[in-house]
Formats: C-alpha cells, structure tokens, sequence
C-alpha cells in the first residue's frame, strides 16, 4: 500500500516535471528574441527533451506515445547532417579551434595542431604575452596569418600554410572577426561573439551577429564561417543570424563542442562550397577541435 502511494507520488511529480519543461521550451522559443533568460533555456533543448522521454513512463499510454513522438522528431532533427562525402584528391582543410586563453598546456596543443597539419588554422583565445612563444612556432610552419593579437579572450588567428588573397581583422565595436580569401576566391570568417552571461553582453552578442550576418551575406566568394558562436543552433537568435547571412550548417545540430554542458557551440557554416566537418577528440581546452574539408573546384 506504500509502496502504490509512494509511486503515485512520484509519477505525479515526474508529469508535473515534464509539462514544466514543455512549456518553458515553448515559451523560450517564442519570446527568446525579447528575453534572454528565456533565450539561454533554448540551447537546453536537447536536454530537456530527454528527461522529457525519460518522464514520458509516468503518463498514461496515449500521452506517453505523443511524447515519444516528439522526442524522436527532435533528436532526429538534432542529429542530422546536411554534409556530404568529397574527392579526397581535390580538397584542402580547415582545423578551427577555441584553444581557450587560460590553458595551460599550450605547447601540447601546438604540438597537436602540428600533427594534425591542416591547411588552414582558425583558432580563438590565442593571442598575446601568453601565446607568443607558441605563435612563433605556428608561424613557422603557416607563413600566411594575420590574427588580433592581446592579451584577452578575444584573441583570434587565421593562419594558412597557402598564400592568401586578403587578411582582414575587423571589428564590431571591442570584438573582433577576421576575413581571410583563399586562392580560387574562397572566403573564410573566424567570428567569436562575447558570451551572453549578463544583459550587457547580450546586447553586444546581438549586435555583434547583426553586423556579421550582413557582413558575410555581402561576400561575393563561396564562404565559410567557422568559430565559438556562443550560440546554438536552437535559439531563434541563431537562426536569425544564419538567415541573414545566407549560409548553413555542415555540423549536425548537437554537435557536443564544449564541456561541462556538451552544449554545440563551436559551428561550421558555409554557403556555396561543399564542405564535410566533423569534430575531434577532446584535448586540454574546454572547446573540441572541429576539422572541416572543403571542395575545391576543377
């Protein structure tokens, strides 16, 4: 008789859970654009929506099934990939990276970039006092960069083994993006948005990817945009962003970029250019490494 009471109890808070949860993804989803409180819930979705499955077995059989039905609708959503296979003979490579500014085990790192011999690097928070020990090796072995280079997380390279066209940083107001075009007319952007972790930096995410997004939808050349967003591909804000840029993902939606939250953050995007991206295996940053392959023409 207990143990029925007790699991009458249980069912009937884990139903309560779950409708709580529904309805915060919903409003999130409409009102994220006004209030960002409700825009950080977005990036939570995936995770809302399997404690939702996992609550599903405390509601009667037909609301149970519905449940179900939406979950796997978003995790199908969530997993898809948009990439296709290339011509390995005729592709060139771009290994981005949020390095993170604090990290302490700078020279593995470059030694992993290294190996790893990308064309192209694109990396965030690499920059300053810090780093200029561990830049000067890169440059050795990528003679073609051009970086914001301060002490600050806001650091940012490009560097190509390939001669580059044009090498740009710019600026949306503190915050940097860098333009590089690549022989055959191919223009790469490395943007790294301020984190949304008050109402201030919010307002300057925001602005930051308005000005980008028109930015990169002005590009004549094939793109591809790669970085830490701060941002996911849940939230209306990031959509937004990409509508206006007229680019799109070559990353699955819940592409794990950055720990403890395994929140997909750090994007590959691209217009008008094959790419294939996938991720690395984690190092000593709290950002995973993404490797992207991109077609080049005959």
């Amino acid at each position: 008789m207990k143990n029925s009471k007790l699991k009458n109890i249980v069912a009937h808070r884990l139903r309560w859970y779950a409708l709580l949860i529904i309805g915060l993804l919903l409003l999130s989803q409409l009102l994220a654009l006004w209030f960002f409180p409700l825009e950080l819930i977005t990036h939570f979705t995936l995770h809302g929506i399997i404690f939702i499955l996992l609550c599903s077995f405390a509601f009667m059989p037909k609301w149970r099934y519905l449940l179900w039905v939406l979950a796997i609708v978003v995790i199908s959503v969530s997993l898809f990939s948009q990439s296709k296979s290339l011509e390995k003979s005729h592709t060139q490579s771009i290994l981005s990276y949020n390095i993170n500014f604090e990290n302490q085990h700078k020279d593995y790192e470059i030694d992993f970039l290294l190996q790893n011999n990308a064309d192209i690097l694109a990396l965030s928070e690499i920059g300053g006092s810090e780093w200029k020990s561990q830049l000067h090796t890169l440059k050795q072995h990528y003679p073609h960069n051009c970086g914001h280079d301060i002490d600050s997380p806001f650091a940012m390279q490009i560097l190509s083994q390939l001669p580059l066209i044009a090498c740009e940083v710019h600026f949306v107001d503190i915050y940097p993006f860098i333009r590089a075009v690549l022989p055959q007319n191919r223009s790469i952007f490395l943007i790294h948005p301020p984190p949304p972790i008050n109402k201030e930096l919010v307002h300057d995410r925001q602005e930051y990817f308005h000005q980008t997004a028109t930015f990169i939808a002005n590009e004549a050349n094939p793109v591809i945009v790669v970085g830490d967003l701060n941002n996911t591909a849940y939230s209306p804000i990031y959509r937004k962003f990409i509508q206006t840029a007229q680019i799109k993902d070559a990353l699955a939606i819940a592409t794990a970029s950055w720990k403890p939250l395994l929140l997909p953050i750090d994007r590959v995007l691209y217009r008008n250019i094959e790419v294939v991206a996938k991720p690395l295996s984690w190092q000593y940053s709290d950002h995973r490494p993404i490797l992207t392959k991109m077609q080049l023409s005959d």
